[in-house]
Protein backbone atom coordinates (compact mmCIF):
# COMPACT_ATOMS: atom_id res chain seq x y z
CA UNK A 1 0.00 0.00 0.00
CA UNK A 2 1.15 3.55 -0.72
CA UNK A 3 2.11 6.36 1.62
CA UNK A 4 0.09 9.57 1.69
CA UNK A 5 1.70 12.89 2.66
CA UNK A 6 -0.64 15.78 3.49
CA UNK A 7 1.11 19.14 3.50
CA UNK A 8 -0.24 22.47 4.71
CA UNK A 9 1.52 24.44 1.99
CA UNK A 10 4.59 24.16 -0.21
CA UNK A 11 3.72 26.92 -2.64
CA UNK A 12 5.87 29.54 -0.91
CA UNK A 13 9.39 28.19 -0.69
CA UNK A 14 10.71 31.29 1.09
CA UNK A 15 9.15 30.02 4.34
CA UNK A 16 11.42 27.83 6.46
CA UNK A 17 8.70 25.24 7.16
CA UNK A 18 8.07 24.87 3.42
CA UNK A 19 11.78 24.35 2.82
CA UNK A 20 12.13 21.59 5.40
CA UNK A 21 8.84 19.94 4.39
CA UNK A 22 9.92 19.87 0.77
CA UNK A 23 13.33 18.50 1.71
CA UNK A 24 11.67 15.77 3.74
CA UNK A 25 9.45 14.92 0.78
CA UNK A 26 12.51 14.48 -1.42
CA UNK A 27 14.20 12.23 1.16
CA UNK A 28 11.07 10.09 1.50
CA UNK A 29 10.65 9.90 -2.27
CA UNK A 30 14.30 8.91 -2.71
CA UNK A 31 14.35 6.29 0.03
CA UNK A 32 10.77 5.03 0.31
CA UNK A 33 9.62 5.27 -3.33
CA UNK A 34 6.21 6.32 -4.61
CA UNK A 35 4.18 8.84 -2.63
CA UNK A 36 0.73 10.32 -2.90
CA UNK A 37 0.77 14.00 -1.96
CA UNK A 38 -2.24 16.11 -1.02
CA UNK A 39 -1.51 19.83 -0.88
CA UNK A 40 -2.81 23.26 -1.88
CA UNK A 41 -3.11 24.14 -5.55
CA UNK A 42 -0.49 26.91 -5.60
CA UNK A 43 2.55 24.63 -5.91
CA UNK A 44 4.73 25.23 -8.98
CA UNK A 45 5.15 22.69 -11.78
CA UNK A 46 8.92 22.92 -11.30
CA UNK A 47 8.62 21.51 -7.79
CA UNK A 48 6.24 18.78 -8.90
CA UNK A 49 8.68 17.65 -11.59
CA UNK A 50 11.48 17.21 -9.01
CA UNK A 51 9.84 14.12 -7.52
CA UNK A 52 9.74 10.69 -9.18
CA UNK A 53 6.61 8.56 -9.46
CA UNK A 54 4.62 10.73 -7.07
CA UNK A 55 0.93 11.40 -7.56
CA UNK A 56 -0.26 14.87 -6.56
CA UNK A 57 -3.76 15.74 -5.39
CA UNK A 58 -4.80 19.35 -4.83
CA UNK A 59 -7.38 21.33 -2.93
CA UNK A 60 -7.97 25.07 -3.25
CA UNK A 61 -5.87 27.60 -1.40
CA UNK A 62 -8.37 30.37 -2.19
CA UNK A 63 -11.40 28.46 -1.00
CA UNK A 64 -13.75 31.05 0.54
CA UNK A 65 -17.23 31.05 -1.03
CA UNK A 66 -19.17 34.17 -2.01
CA UNK A 67 -21.42 33.79 1.02
CA UNK A 68 -18.44 33.37 3.34
CA UNK A 69 -16.83 36.47 1.82
CA UNK A 70 -20.04 38.38 2.57
CA UNK A 71 -19.97 37.21 6.19
CA UNK A 72 -16.31 38.18 6.46
CA UNK A 73 -16.98 41.64 5.05
CA UNK A 74 -20.28 42.62 6.70
CA UNK A 75 -20.75 40.42 9.75
CA UNK A 76 -17.41 40.59 11.51
CA UNK A 77 -18.87 39.63 14.90
CA UNK A 78 -20.39 36.49 13.40
CA UNK A 79 -17.05 35.64 11.80
CA UNK A 80 -15.24 36.18 15.12
CA UNK A 81 -17.68 33.87 16.94
CA UNK A 82 -17.19 31.26 14.20
CA UNK A 83 -13.41 31.41 14.60
CA UNK A 84 -13.61 31.12 18.38
CA UNK A 85 -16.02 28.18 18.43
CA UNK A 86 -14.48 26.18 15.56
CA UNK A 87 -10.90 27.10 16.36
CA UNK A 88 -10.19 28.12 12.76
CA UNK A 89 -10.87 30.99 10.44
CA UNK A 90 -13.09 30.33 7.43
CA UNK A 91 -10.24 29.54 5.04
CA UNK A 92 -8.59 26.98 7.35
CA UNK A 93 -11.97 25.50 8.23
CA UNK A 94 -12.60 24.90 4.53
CA UNK A 95 -9.18 23.32 4.12
CA UNK A 96 -9.92 20.87 6.92
CA UNK A 97 -13.23 19.95 5.26
CA UNK A 98 -11.47 19.37 1.92
CA UNK A 99 -8.81 17.15 3.48
CA UNK A 100 -11.42 15.15 5.41
CA UNK A 101 -13.42 14.64 2.24
CA UNK A 102 -10.34 13.22 0.51
CA UNK A 103 -9.52 10.97 3.47
CA UNK A 104 -13.05 9.60 3.73
CA UNK A 105 -12.86 8.55 0.08
CA UNK A 106 -9.32 7.16 0.20
CA UNK A 107 -8.47 6.22 3.80
CA UNK A 108 -8.34 2.48 3.02
CA UNK A 109 -5.72 2.97 0.30
CA UNK A 110 -2.84 3.86 2.62
CA UNK A 111 -0.65 2.10 5.13
CA UNK A 112 1.05 5.35 6.19
CA UNK A 113 -0.34 8.90 6.38
CA UNK A 114 2.16 11.68 7.15
CA UNK A 115 0.89 15.11 8.24
CA UNK A 116 3.13 18.15 7.67
CA UNK A 117 2.44 21.77 8.54
CA UNK A 118 4.11 25.12 8.94
CA UNK A 119 2.51 25.71 12.32
CA UNK A 120 0.00 28.51 11.74
CA UNK A 121 -2.91 26.23 10.93
CA UNK A 122 -2.09 22.54 11.36
CA UNK A 123 -5.04 21.76 9.09
CA UNK A 124 -3.66 18.33 8.04
CA UNK A 125 -3.38 17.35 11.70
CA UNK A 126 -6.84 18.61 12.61
CA UNK A 127 -8.43 16.83 9.66
CA UNK A 128 -7.83 13.28 10.97
CA UNK A 129 -9.56 13.70 14.33
CA UNK A 130 -13.07 12.72 13.13
CA UNK A 131 -12.15 9.83 10.85
CA UNK A 132 -12.02 6.18 11.83
CA UNK A 133 -8.97 4.48 10.36
CA UNK A 134 -8.11 0.80 10.36
CA UNK A 135 -5.95 -0.31 13.29
CA UNK A 136 -2.91 -1.09 11.14
CA UNK A 137 -2.69 2.41 9.59
CA UNK A 138 0.24 4.56 10.74
CA UNK A 139 -0.82 8.19 11.17
CA UNK A 140 2.27 10.34 11.70
CA UNK A 141 2.05 13.98 12.74
CA UNK A 142 5.09 16.25 12.43
CA UNK A 143 4.98 19.38 14.63
CA UNK A 144 7.39 22.11 13.57
CA UNK A 145 6.17 24.92 15.83
CA UNK A 146 4.04 25.62 18.89
CA UNK A 147 0.31 26.10 18.30
CA UNK A 148 -1.62 28.36 18.57
CA UNK A 149 0.16 31.74 18.66
CA UNK A 150 -0.74 32.29 22.31
CA UNK A 151 1.22 29.09 23.09
CA UNK A 152 4.47 30.42 21.67
CA UNK A 153 7.16 31.28 24.24
CA UNK A 154 7.97 34.90 24.93
CA UNK A 155 8.64 37.11 23.04
CA UNK A 156 6.92 35.39 20.09
CA UNK A 157 3.57 34.71 21.76
CA UNK A 158 0.53 36.60 20.51
CA UNK A 159 -3.24 36.28 20.27
CA UNK A 160 -5.89 35.78 22.92
CA UNK A 161 -5.40 32.67 25.07
CA UNK A 162 -9.14 32.50 25.81
CA UNK A 163 -10.06 32.57 22.11
CA UNK A 164 -7.47 29.85 21.56
CA UNK A 165 -9.10 27.32 23.92
CA UNK A 166 -10.91 25.71 21.00
CA UNK A 167 -7.76 25.70 18.86
CA UNK A 168 -6.03 23.74 21.60
CA UNK A 169 -9.01 21.41 21.82
CA UNK A 170 -8.75 20.68 18.09
CA UNK A 171 -5.03 19.96 18.28
CA UNK A 172 -5.41 17.78 21.38
CA UNK A 173 -7.96 15.68 19.50
CA UNK A 174 -5.50 15.22 16.67
CA UNK A 175 -2.72 14.25 19.08
CA UNK A 176 -5.01 11.58 20.54
CA UNK A 177 -5.60 10.04 17.09
CA UNK A 178 -1.98 9.85 16.00
CA UNK A 179 0.04 6.65 16.12
CA UNK A 180 3.35 8.54 15.92
CA UNK A 181 4.27 12.12 16.90
CA UNK A 182 7.46 13.75 15.61
CA UNK A 183 9.10 16.90 16.95
CA UNK A 184 12.30 18.39 15.44
CA UNK A 185 13.60 19.25 18.89
CA UNK A 186 13.39 17.84 22.39
CA UNK A 187 12.80 21.33 23.77
CA UNK A 188 9.73 21.74 21.54
CA UNK A 189 8.34 18.45 22.85
CA UNK A 190 8.89 19.69 26.40
CA UNK A 191 7.13 22.96 25.51
CA UNK A 192 4.12 21.14 24.03
CA UNK A 193 3.64 19.30 27.30
CA UNK A 194 2.71 22.61 28.95
CA UNK A 195 -0.52 22.75 26.92
CA UNK A 196 -1.20 19.21 25.73
CA UNK A 197 -1.36 15.65 27.01
CA UNK A 198 0.97 13.53 24.90
CA UNK A 199 1.63 9.81 25.05
CA UNK A 200 5.43 9.64 25.39
CA UNK A 201 5.55 6.18 23.78
CA UNK A 202 4.38 7.72 20.49
CA UNK A 203 7.04 10.47 20.38
CA UNK A 204 10.20 10.59 18.29
CA UNK A 205 12.68 13.48 18.03
CA UNK A 206 13.83 13.79 14.39
CA UNK A 207 15.53 16.99 13.23
CA UNK A 208 14.50 19.05 10.23
CA UNK A 209 15.34 17.73 6.82
CA UNK A 210 17.42 20.15 4.75
CA UNK A 211 19.06 20.26 1.34
CA UNK A 212 22.00 18.00 2.15
CA UNK A 213 25.20 17.76 0.11
CA UNK A 214 27.08 14.49 0.55
CA UNK A 215 30.17 16.06 -1.03
CA UNK A 216 30.69 18.58 1.78
CA UNK A 217 33.91 17.83 3.61
CA UNK A 218 34.39 17.91 7.34
CA UNK A 219 34.38 21.37 8.89
CA UNK A 220 37.37 23.55 8.13
CA UNK A 221 40.27 23.78 10.55
CA UNK A 222 42.61 26.07 8.57
CA UNK A 223 42.01 29.41 10.27
CA UNK A 224 44.78 31.99 10.35
CA UNK A 225 45.62 35.66 9.88
CA UNK A 226 43.67 38.61 11.22
CA UNK A 227 40.91 39.02 8.61
CA UNK A 228 37.60 37.33 9.30
CA UNK A 229 34.17 37.40 7.67
CA UNK A 230 31.18 36.53 9.86
CA UNK A 231 27.96 35.88 7.91
CA UNK A 232 24.32 35.74 8.99
CA UNK A 233 21.70 34.57 6.48
CA UNK A 234 17.94 34.59 6.90
CA UNK A 235 15.25 36.70 8.49
CA UNK A 236 15.92 38.75 11.62
CA UNK A 237 12.70 39.06 13.60
CA UNK A 238 12.43 41.77 16.25
CA UNK A 239 13.47 39.55 19.21
CA UNK A 240 16.72 38.64 17.39
CA UNK A 241 18.46 41.98 17.62
CA UNK A 242 22.26 41.80 17.02
CA UNK A 243 22.90 45.32 18.33
CA UNK A 244 25.09 44.14 21.23
CA UNK A 245 27.13 41.96 18.88
CA UNK A 246 27.69 44.97 16.57
CA UNK A 247 28.48 47.38 19.41
CA UNK A 248 31.20 45.08 20.73
CA UNK A 249 32.60 44.75 17.21
CA UNK A 250 32.78 48.55 16.87
CA UNK A 251 35.11 48.73 19.84
CA UNK A 252 37.20 45.72 18.85
CA UNK A 253 40.45 46.69 17.10
CA UNK A 254 42.72 43.63 17.41
CA UNK A 255 41.46 41.85 14.28
CA UNK A 256 39.88 43.04 11.05
CA UNK A 257 36.37 41.57 11.13
CA UNK A 258 33.64 42.00 8.54
CA UNK A 259 30.06 41.24 9.60
CA UNK A 260 27.54 40.55 6.82
CA UNK A 261 23.74 40.15 7.03
CA UNK A 262 21.70 38.73 4.15
CA UNK A 263 17.93 38.57 4.54
CA UNK A 264 14.91 40.58 5.62
CA UNK A 265 15.36 42.54 8.85
CA UNK A 266 12.55 43.80 11.08
CA UNK A 267 12.22 47.56 10.71
CA UNK A 268 12.89 48.22 14.41
CA UNK A 269 16.06 46.14 14.34
CA UNK A 270 17.23 47.80 11.14
CA UNK A 271 16.68 51.22 12.68
CA UNK A 272 18.66 50.35 15.83
CA UNK A 273 21.63 48.69 14.14
CA UNK A 274 21.78 51.24 11.33
CA UNK A 275 22.70 53.84 13.92
CA UNK A 276 25.47 51.72 15.44
CA UNK A 277 26.96 49.99 12.41
CA UNK A 278 30.30 51.07 10.96
CA UNK A 279 32.24 50.26 7.81
CA UNK A 280 32.84 46.72 9.03
CA UNK A 281 29.12 45.82 8.81
CA UNK A 282 27.29 45.01 5.56
CA UNK A 283 23.49 44.76 5.57
CA UNK A 284 21.63 43.39 2.54
CA UNK A 285 18.11 43.95 3.82
CA UNK A 286 16.14 41.66 1.54
CA UNK A 287 15.65 37.97 1.06
CA UNK A 288 18.11 36.17 -1.19
CA UNK A 289 17.37 32.82 -2.90
CA UNK A 290 18.02 29.75 -0.78
CA UNK A 291 20.89 28.49 -2.95
CA UNK A 292 22.58 31.88 -2.76
CA UNK A 293 22.25 31.81 1.03
CA UNK A 294 23.96 28.41 1.10
CA UNK A 295 26.83 29.81 -0.99
CA UNK A 296 27.23 32.80 1.36
CA UNK A 297 27.44 30.36 4.26
CA UNK A 298 30.01 28.20 2.53
CA UNK A 299 32.32 31.14 1.72
CA UNK A 300 32.32 32.69 5.22
CA UNK A 301 34.98 32.24 7.90
CA UNK A 302 32.39 32.05 10.69
CA UNK A 303 28.61 31.91 10.66
CA UNK A 304 26.35 33.76 13.08
CA UNK A 305 23.10 32.33 14.43
CA UNK A 306 20.87 34.59 16.55
CA UNK A 307 17.96 33.67 18.80
CA UNK A 308 16.00 35.81 21.23
CA UNK A 309 17.31 37.08 24.56
CA UNK A 310 14.70 35.17 26.56
CA UNK A 311 15.56 32.34 28.95
CA UNK A 312 14.00 29.54 26.87
CA UNK A 313 13.74 28.70 23.18
CA UNK A 314 12.15 25.43 21.99
CA UNK A 315 12.97 25.90 18.31
CA UNK A 316 15.42 24.06 16.08
CA UNK A 317 16.10 26.78 13.48
CA UNK A 318 16.32 25.49 9.92
CA UNK A 319 19.38 27.70 9.62
CA UNK A 320 21.17 25.67 12.31
CA UNK A 321 21.02 22.52 10.20
CA UNK A 322 22.18 24.39 7.10
CA UNK A 323 25.00 25.99 9.06
CA UNK A 324 26.30 22.68 10.40
CA UNK A 325 26.36 21.31 6.85
CA UNK A 326 28.15 24.40 5.48
CA UNK A 327 31.67 23.45 6.56
CA UNK A 328 32.30 26.47 8.81
CA UNK A 329 32.51 27.20 12.56
CA UNK A 330 29.45 28.90 14.02
CA UNK A 331 28.93 31.67 16.57
CA UNK A 332 25.70 31.18 18.52
CA UNK A 333 23.72 33.85 20.38
CA UNK A 334 21.16 31.60 22.02
CA UNK A 335 19.51 31.08 25.44
CA UNK A 336 21.13 28.64 27.83
CA UNK A 337 17.85 26.71 27.78
CA UNK A 338 17.46 26.18 24.04
CA UNK A 339 17.56 23.22 21.69
CA UNK A 340 20.78 24.57 20.24
CA UNK A 341 22.42 24.75 23.67
CA UNK A 342 21.20 21.24 24.47
CA UNK A 343 22.76 19.83 21.31
CA UNK A 344 26.04 21.74 21.61
CA UNK A 345 26.48 21.15 25.37
CA UNK A 346 28.26 23.64 27.64
CA UNK A 347 31.65 22.83 26.11
CA UNK A 348 31.04 24.71 22.86
CA UNK A 349 33.42 27.74 22.91
CA UNK A 350 31.64 30.18 20.57
CA UNK A 351 28.25 30.37 22.27
CA UNK A 352 26.66 32.95 24.54
CA UNK A 353 23.36 34.70 25.13
CA UNK A 354 22.11 37.55 22.95
CA UNK A 355 23.29 40.53 25.01
CA UNK A 356 26.23 39.16 26.99
CA UNK A 357 28.81 41.72 25.84
CA UNK A 358 31.59 40.30 28.00
CA UNK A 359 31.27 36.84 26.44
CA UNK A 360 30.82 38.34 22.95
CA UNK A 361 34.13 40.17 23.46
CA UNK A 362 35.68 36.84 24.46
CA UNK A 363 34.41 35.23 21.25
CA UNK A 364 35.90 37.98 19.08
CA UNK A 365 39.23 37.60 20.89
CA UNK A 366 39.35 33.86 20.16
CA UNK A 367 38.45 33.77 16.47
CA UNK A 368 42.04 32.66 15.79
CA UNK A 369 42.37 30.31 18.77
CA UNK A 370 43.13 26.98 17.08
CA UNK A 371 42.37 24.92 20.17
CA UNK A 372 38.90 26.43 20.55
CA UNK A 373 38.18 26.20 16.82
CA UNK A 374 39.11 22.52 16.84
CA UNK A 375 36.84 21.93 19.84
CA UNK A 376 33.98 23.69 18.04
CA UNK A 377 34.64 21.63 14.91
CA UNK A 378 34.68 18.40 16.92
CA UNK A 379 31.30 19.18 18.50
CA UNK A 380 29.73 20.28 15.21
CA UNK A 381 31.08 17.27 13.34
CA UNK A 382 29.34 14.99 15.81
CA UNK A 383 26.04 16.64 14.82
CA UNK A 384 26.51 16.19 11.08
CA UNK A 385 25.21 12.63 11.02
CA UNK A 386 22.27 13.64 13.22
CA UNK A 387 21.24 16.11 10.50
CA UNK A 388 22.06 13.85 7.55
CA UNK A 389 19.73 12.22 5.04
CA UNK A 390 20.83 8.79 6.24
CA UNK A 391 19.85 9.47 9.84
CA UNK A 392 16.52 11.09 8.95
CA UNK A 393 15.67 8.31 6.52
CA UNK A 394 16.57 5.61 9.05
CA UNK A 395 14.31 7.16 11.70
CA UNK A 396 11.36 7.53 9.31
CA UNK A 397 11.91 4.03 7.91
CA UNK A 398 11.62 2.56 11.41
CA UNK A 399 8.23 4.25 11.77
CA UNK A 400 6.89 3.66 8.25
CA UNK A 401 7.84 -0.01 8.08
CA UNK A 402 6.48 -1.13 11.43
Amino acid sequence: MRTLVIIEEIGNMSVSASIVNWSLLKILNKKEGDLDILTLDNISNDLVSELNNCHFYFHKKDNVSSFQLLVRKRFTLLQTLFQIIYGNDISHYNRIKNIRSFLKRNKNNYKNIILLSGGLGFTPHQSISKINFKENVNIIGVYHDPYPLSSYPKPYNAGNKYYDIFKKRNLQQSLNHLTHIIFPSKRLYEWYQKDYKINASKVSIIPHAVQYNDNIKNLKTNRGGKNYTIVHTGTLLEPRNPQSFIEVLNGFKTKKIRLEFYGSIHKNIYKSIKCSMGDSVLIYNKRIPYNQALNKQKNADFLLLIESGQEFSPFLPTKFVDYVNSGNPIIFLTPDKSEISRLLTNDYPFKTTLNNKKKIQYIYENLDNCEKIQLAIKILNKLKYYFSENFIDSKYSQILNK
